[in-house]
């Protein structure tokens, strides 16, 4: 069967198995699917397995052979040969969070189906596997195995890819569908740095913060407790609501970035709430730790440990500018950062805050560099405050040139007529994990991008559109 033949199978056979994709996607979605402790068998935690399950047990339906892999991945495989293609998606999710208008766990609602994962990636997910059974059903000869990876952990570690490859192969042609079409042939390397301060009391002292829920996500809510002097709470309100507008120009985004003060004996809480996204777009978001960390620091120096939260915040520039990291390229450009989670604890009587910073670095910069960078960025000379990089990873480029990347860009261009360019992102996907991969789909130019954000959708339309163009590209690359 040839891609003209397929194409018009496709056009007959989506339509039909259309609700059962919904179906598919809906109960993917109920399992909230975030990385837990883990079990045995289970290195991702007991809902990140009833989700693998979930997936073999359709595959199974279809008459598509697979295969759990540890715990940390699974697949589906159709075909044979000593070559592969391959997809790659994830079957993990983020935190729900906050602000939803709709279920979390599923819903359909005006041709959109909402949930966590629905467009990262569990939409995807599902989309592939349909496509596996489009082709399967279609007959069409492959001279490849076409095979379906899905890991548990790719919002918090990649773990589950790294493993999966010590112990299989890896594909002759292989994509992600985790970012955005026309392809992303580039994606920024990514480093996360710890910022620990040890504060001292002062006439004002900060005894709690706590913010944020994953690195990887800009934090939509905030919250401090300062001790204050008993009868200087209401002054103390009044000073730090004269500099909300000058901390709503530091923070920047899009808004809105309020703050709620309640008062209680020789005590301030100060609740902050800015606007979550994803952290390789910081400025798409408005960070509510990093405008509760700013709005503090305006205390002065009356403020115990001030010139410690200060840097705290600064450190929080979403260009890397407090860490002295900035920089850019022709290819990817911006260096981006994100102060992601920021708690507090006790020791010795002290309040100790804890910040992690989610930096995304340049295709040619070099990480290395860039941790000594960090490493060694001017901050206050004190064994109170440490800076560590915790983690470093590498950047990823594919030849825009590669027979691959030009089998897939005409793929997406015939089935939309969107002559885009192919991109180059701050995120990192499983492309980096294949050799001359990329990433493809699943968000389109123009489309809204609501990973991570609340009332997280996938419009019907997009899902099917999803399936006809996978199943496209795994057979054009496999035949």
């Amino acid at each position: 069967m040839d891609q003209q033949s397929f194409i018009s199978y496709l056009d007959e056979w989506i339509p039909k198995h259309t609700d059962d994709m919904i179906s598919s996607l809906l109960e993917l979605i109920s399992i909230l699917s975030t990385d837990q402790a883990p079990a045995e068998g289970q290195p991702f935690g007991p809902e990140v397995a009833r989700a693998f399950d979930y997936y073999i047990q359709k595959a199974s339906e279809f008459g598509i052979s697979s295969k759990n892999v540890d715990g940390y991945a699974i697949h589906a495989e159709i075909g044979s040969g000593d070559e592969i293609v391959m997809a790659l998606t994830h079957a993990d999710v983020v935190p729900i969070g906050t602000g939803w208008t709709r279920n979390p766990l599923g819903e359909v609602h005006n041709g959109k189906i909402y949930g966590r994962g629905a467009q990262d990636n569990k939409g995807p997910t599902i989309a592939c596997l349909y496509a596996l059974k489009a082709i399967k059903e279609s007959g069409a000869s492959l001279n490849r195995r076409i095979r379906h990876v899905v890991g548990g952990n790719e919002e918090s570690g990649f773990r589950c890819v790294r493993h999966y490859f010590e112990v299989e192969e890896k594909p002759t042609y292989g994509f992600s569908p985790d970012a955005m079409f026309p392809l992303v042939y580039a994606e920024k390397g990514s480093m996360n740095v710890r910022v620990t301060a040890t504060l001292e009391a002062g006439k004002y002292s900060l005894i709690q913060i706590s913010g944020g829920e994953r690195p990887n996500i800009v934090p939509e809510e905030a919250n401090a407790l300062l001790k204050v002097p008993e009868g200087e709470e209401q002054h103390v309100v009044n000073a730090l609501q004269t500099f909300i507008p000058h901390v709503e120009d530091i923070v920047g985004g899009p808004g809105p970035l309020s703050f709620e003060f309640i008062i209680e004996p020789g005590a301030l809480t100060i609740n902050c709430t800015g606007k979550a996204c994803h952290a390789s777009v910081p400025w798409e978001g408005t960070n509510a730790v990093a405008g509760l960390l700013h709005l503090i620091a305006c205390l002065g120096d009356q403020l115990g440990s001030r010139d410690l939260i200060k840097f705290l915040a600064h450190a929080a520039d979403i260009y890397g500018k407090g860490l002295n990291i900035e920089c850019e390229d022709d290819i990817s450009g911006k260096l981006s950062c994100n102060l992601g989670v920021c708690e507090s604890s006790h020791k010795n009587g002290n309040t100790v805050v804890t910040g992690i910073y989610n930096i995304r670095y340049p295709v040619k910069a070099s990480g290395q560099e860039l941790k000594q960078r960090a490493l060694t960025c001017e901050r206050p000379e004190t064994p109170s405050l440490t800076v560590e990089v915790i983690s470093l990873s590498n950047s990823h480029y594919t030849d825009p040139d590669s027979f691959l990347v030009k089998t897939l860009l005409q793929i997406y261009r015939e089935e939309t007529g969107d002559y885009s360019p192919p991109i180059a992102i701050g995120g990192g996907t499983y492309a980096k994990v294949i050799p001359g991969g990329v990433a493809y789909g699943p968000v389109r130019p123009g489309t809204p991008e609501t990973a991570h954000q609340a009332d997280e959708f996938i419009s019907i339309e997009d899902l099917l559109l999803l399936v006809k163009i996978y199943a496209r590209a795994m057979l054009a690359l496999a035949q």
